[in-house]
């Protein structure tokens, strides 16, 4: 999985778990974040999320 995939399952899974929609500026801040984690932390995450 790339980077930008493993930034794009961890939100969708993050936003489905609030389970209410998000606004644009709150999501792009969120991807910001994501963006600055490398990839073993964004699988951590995924994990914890499972």
């Amino acid at each position: 999985m790339t980077h930008k995939e493993l930034i794009d399952q961890v939100s969708a899974n993050l936003f489905k778990q609030s389970g209410k929609l998000e606004s644009r500026r709150s999501w792009l801040a969120m991807r910001s974040y994501l963006e600055q984690l490398d990839r073993e932390q964004l699988k951590s995450m995924l994990k914890e999320q499972g």
